[in-house]
């Protein structure tokens, strides 16, 4: 969604940061000259690059249609290979009261790069084609020798399509965040946030290539010589840079090639390039879909993208859009039709094979787009729901098993409104979306936001660390994974009685809705005895004006039903109205007492008596209310109040027991998380024999107990150490 916050606002940079490479037309006749290679052996999988000087006709030496140069590849197996080449700009970098300072080094000059992927001897040549006119210089040849340090490109898995591998069938789990646009210091800040996250074993950060220091087209410019057609050599310089950082820190790029800011009239569209008031092809924003000249010229986008970096085994993907369907006049069909167009096109150009997908901000995506072939992963993103682990499960399973594709839920984070600091300032959020991920079947963990404001300035790196350690060298791919049963959680200490803990759930907020449920939307919802709501994917959080959330459910003991309401709207009066049974149970205004009036953060208890009950919240007054709730003395416990989710294939579990106490919205309110003490776990349909196991402490990393347990006729029974917070148990099975 749009938000404002840190460097993805979209604003004038500093005079400093404005270096601007001259772009030359070219005069003569068509030729190359000055051939130069950076060397004659290359390791498999490393870079091998060209560097010449082209002459011919031409103003634009981007453009293809006016000047198409190619290098031509035979590999060792007499296979052809075509890799376009790029026009190259050097810069030096300084940094300078805080700022980022490139400067021209050089002429511009002409550049092909090429991965070699067999060892061998390679031969190749150049080939210009302008204005009618076709040179090729004579052919050369490099040797490609063995290279056991490198793993090759990332694929989708054949064996399981839900999860990675490289081509050397090396397992990858993504283990990410968003790293989305560079601050004020450039490349600088690149370096800082990618080290920070490779330190902790993290190996995937998002890149947006069209907004702030790495937009290569998208905003427009008051140089003359960037626009339409006409990339930024300064922000292509430091993709440079941030590429080759990756490929040193084993970290993947997830490339994000362009916004829906820039389709939304009150946003970005303004300074889109595309738009017909700065020269360009449309008037509309959804017109961009159906454009031909649209397509031209994002295609030549493409091609100079392949050309400059599908190189490199550090780009782990192309993601053609962030949350597509919030561009203005969103039409599905077009859409869906254009990343078909796109991802064919793309597919035929990258002779690395590169995944392609897109991305949606609404929680379920469109089947249109995401049941294409050409796309290759499906990925959404969430924010303002307050318990992110729940939420990070739940739609994982439910895009899982819709798609036989790989999930990724590539951004949550608190809310839109910013100041993410001091609404989270622990992070609790950034951890629970790590791991709900993981535990239902994603192909990596969540990937937050806020990495220049939230997460680097609180160094929550450490989160990352555990995820990593428990995934590393699980062969994700070649196993076939399903839900962990949990038969019963009982006490160490079989003298304790049974007793009754609370239950917390909550809708969907604003736009993160799913597109799939059948309307009209149902307005009464069961609350069955394990506190999950009937018919969850149309419950909606936000309570409108004269709006009402109606419930049914059966509280075992004497206990209370709590409204939490942590944030209202900037305008309006609402007041919260509970009935129980038809009886009105609370009349309770909502007066803005806050400096900002959206972070509101407080909760209302009514009593309520065993027995069912049916439960109605009504917003009597006028504007918004987004709610959430908890159920106390509502879930029969017979141990330690965990919740305990996990997957397990034949020879592998994984297993996350979390206080459900531990949630960004309780930490909010100020409750203190107490020890749950030690447990017995039973598992059900775990394949019998032998197992070590190993549990940690998901917020530190602590190896909390190592243990050994056994599967006889399908159940495995294991101790829980005591726990406060969260922590995961890996199960290897050792023997039959």
């Amino acid at each position: 969604m749009f938000r404002m916050i840190g460097p993805f606002a979209l604003m004038t940079l500093p005079a400093l940061l404005m270096c601007c490479a001259r772009i030359h037309a070219a005069e003569g006749e068509p030729g190359i000259s000055n051939v130069t290679v950076n060397t004659k052996t290359v390791p498999r999988y490393e870079k091998f690059e060209i560097t010449f000087n082209a002459t011919g006709k031409w103003s634009n030496p981007f453009d293809p249609d006016k000047v198409a140069i190619d290098g031509m590849f035979v590999t060792p197996d007499g296979k052809a290979i075509i890799m376009p080449a790029f026009y190259f700009q050097d810069f030096q970098r300084a940094f300078i009261n805080g700022y980022e300072k490139l400067t021209p080094l050089g002429e511009p000059v002409w550049k092909v790069r090429f991965c070699p992927t067999a060892p061998g001897t390679h031969r190749f040549k150049l080939r210009l084609a302008s204005a009618g006119k076709t040179v090729e210089t004579e052919e050369q040849a490099f040797e490609c020798t063995d290279n056991g340090n490198k793993h090759g490109f990332l694929r989708v898995a054949k064996e399981n399509p839900h999860y990675f591998r490289f081509d050397d069938d090396t397992p990858f789990f993504a283990v990410g965040m968003n790293v989305a646009t560079l601050a004020n210091l450039g490349t600088g800040d690149g370096s800082k946030w990618y080290a920070s996250l490779a330190r902790t074993g993290g190996n995937l950060v998002r890149s947006w290539w069209c907004a702030a220091h790495t937009d290569l087209e998208s905003q427009v410019s008051d140089h003359p010589q960037q626009g339409l057609g006409k990339y930024k050599l300064s922000s292509a310089w430091r993709i440079d840079c941030l590429v080759e950082m990756a490929e040193e820190l084993d970290i993947y790029i997830m490339a994000c090639l362009e916004t829906q800011q820039y389709l939304r009239r009150e946003c970005w569209w303004p300074k889109f390039t595309y738009n017909a008031a700065n020269g360009g092809p449309v008037k509309l924003p959804a017109d961009f879909f159906v454009n031909q000249e649209c397509d031209k010229y994002f295609q030549k986008r493409l091609r100079y993208i392949v050309a400059r970096w599908s190189y490199s085994t550090a780009i782990f993907s192309w993601q053609f859009w962030n949350e597509v369907s919030a561009c203005n006049d969103y039409h599905n069909t077009n859409a869906a039709k254009w990343h078909e167009r796109m991802g064919r096109y793309l597919r035929s150009i990258d002779p690395y094979q590169h995944i392609i997908h897109t991305n949606y901000g609404n929680m379920d995506g469109y089947k249109e787009v995401d049941s294409l072939p050409e796309t290759e992963v499906v990925s959404t993103n969430i924010y303002s729901r307050r318990d992110m682990g729940q939420t990070s499960a739940w739609y994982t399973r439910v895009m899982t098993s819709r798609y036989n594709k790989p999930y990724l839920m590539t951004e949550y984070g608190p809310g839109h409104h910013g100041k993410w600091i001091r609404e989270d300032p622990k992070g609790v959020i950034v951890h629970n979306g790590l791991w709900g991920a993981v535990m239902s079947g994603s192909a990596g963990t969540g990937l937050p936001w806020g990495w220049s404001n939230w997460i680097d300035p609180q160094n929550m790196y450490h989160y990352w660390k555990p995820a990593a350690d428990v995934t590393r060298d699980i062969p994700f791919h070649k196993r076939q994974w399903k839900a962990v049963t949990v038969e019963k959680l009982a006490f160490k200490d079989a003298g304790k009685p049974p007793y009754y803990a609370g239950a917390f759930f909550e809708g969907w907020p604003r736009n993160f809705s799913y597109t799939w449920v059948e309307k009209p939307l149902p307005t009464k919802f069961r609350v069955l005895p394990d506190g999950e709501v009937e018919n969850a994917e149309s419950f909606n959080a936000v309570l409108q004006e004269k709006g009402a959330h109606a419930f049914s459910m059966d509280f075992p003991v004497d206990g209370e039903f709590v409204v939490h309401i942590p944030e209202i709207s900037e305008g309006g009066k609402p007041v919260l109205h509970i009935t129980v049974d038809d009886k009105k149970a609370l009349q309770q205004p909502l007066p803005r007492d806050t400096e900002d009036p959206w972070s509101y953060w407080k909760h209302y208890p009514v009593a309520v008596k065993a027995g069912h009950h049916e439960i109605e919240v009504l917003n009597t007054g006028t504007g918004q209310i987004l709610t959430a709730y908890e159920l106390t003395k509502f879930i029969r416990r017979e141990g330690p109040d965990l919740d305990v989710m996990g997957i397990q294939t034949d020879d592998i579990l994984l297993i996350w027991t979390r206080n459900p106490q531990f949630i960004w919205i309780y930490d909010k309110e100020g409750r203190k998380l107490e020890e749950q003490e030690a447990g017995i776990l039973t598992l059900k349909d775990v394949p019998d024999g032998q197992y070590s196991v190993t549990w940690c402490e998901t917020t530190t990393g602590e190896v909390l107990a190592r243990q050994a347990a056994k599967s006889n006729g399908g159940r495995l029974t294991l101790a829980t150490p005591p726990i406060t917070r969260s922590a995961v148990a890996k199960l290897w099975k050792t023997m039959p």
